[in-house]
């Protein structure tokens, strides 16, 4: 037999009260089944704890000191035990989260903020990520979940799209071209382009070139930056012009112009991915609640 956290909260009753009557009734047992767990309880330690006579019960010294010591440690084991049990019913625990630029420029920083509130025991890890590396990491299950571009085609991940963004043109504040309310996609063919970098934007890349060469052109890219806000410098500084999503309209810039691009009919999807096979009650949590109603733009 061990010592289990039945035994310290028949003791503690036990050793606030010094009776057994009163201290079964605040433990909601039989008077006969304290007895047998405090009798457990001194086998185990090797020595009485309790003095009983028929008229009152005292603590030995043993008992006094055992009190002490263990005072705090039934406190810790119950808030142990029920974090155990919420973690397994996926309201306490670790998630972490995968984004692109344009998943946290968009409705995603809303949505994390909406779930923390309702789930404060969870915390959420998040970590700036391209495309490519999120598929990477998923598969080798360094992430729990991301937010991507484009679908991610393998038989162990499971996806739904989880925000659509427009086409739009980034255009200096003094190009002539601020002139329209509106483009067309081929009015930017002749003109110099920033883009991000392969690394990090390849899977944008890939589909913005596919809408140029629909359009008859493909882009003369003049320079590359890292992440959004270098793009943006790049702009201000007049070095070129960009397509982006439309989500860049929760950051504006002082000196960077936004056009809808009238001729594009297809959206930038920003897709949720996870592996089929990660089985973290967490995860469930959190999947349920970006799967309600007014949070998804389609289902799988």
């Amino acid at each position: 037999m061990s010592i289990e956290l039945r035994h310290l909260s028949a003791f503690s009753a036990l050793g606030k009260e010094l009776h057994f009557g009163r201290a079964a009734d605040a433990l909601n047992i039989a008077q006969p089944a304290l007895s047998k767990i405090i009798q457990q309880l001194e086998q185990e330690i090797g020595t009485p704890l309790l003095i009983r006579t028929t008229r009152r019960v005292e603590l030995t010294e043993a008992g006094k000191v055992f009190l002490t010591e263990t005072g705090g440690l039934e406190t810790q084991l119950r808030k142990a035990v029920d974090s155990a049990r919420h973690a397994a019913r996926g309201v306490r625990g670790e998630l972490k989260i995968a984004y692109t630029d344009f998943a946290i420029n968009g409705k995603l920083p809303h949505v994390l903020r909406d779930f923390a509130g309702l789930h404060p025991d969870i915390r959420l890890d998040l970590v700036f990520m391209p495309t490519t590396a999120q598929q990477t990491s998923l598969l080798q299950r360094k992430i729990d979940i991301g937010f991507m571009i484009g679908q991610f085609q393998h038989p162990m991940m499971r996806q739904f799209t989880f925000d659509e963004d427009d086409f739009v043109a980034l255009l200096p504040s003094s190009h002539p071209l601020c002139a329209y309310e509106t483009l067309k996609l081929e009015q930017l063919s002749g003109e110099d382009f920033v883009m991000g970098a392969t690394e990090n934007w390849a899977a944008f890349r890939s589909i913005m070139f596919a809408q140029c060469r629909s359009h008859g052109f493909f882009p003369n890219i003049v320079m590359e930056a890292s992440n959004t806000e270098g793009i943006m410098g790049l702009i201000v500084a007049g070095v070129g012009v960009t397509i982006y999503s439309s989500c860049v309209a929760n950051m504006p810039r002082a000196g960077v112009e936004v056009r809808p691009i009238s001729n594009i009919s297809s959206r930038l999807p920003v897709t949720t991915v996870w592996d089929r096979s990660n089985k973290s009650k967490v995860l469930v949590t959190f999947l349920n609640f970006l799967r309600r109603p007014e949070r998804v733009a389609a289902q799988e």
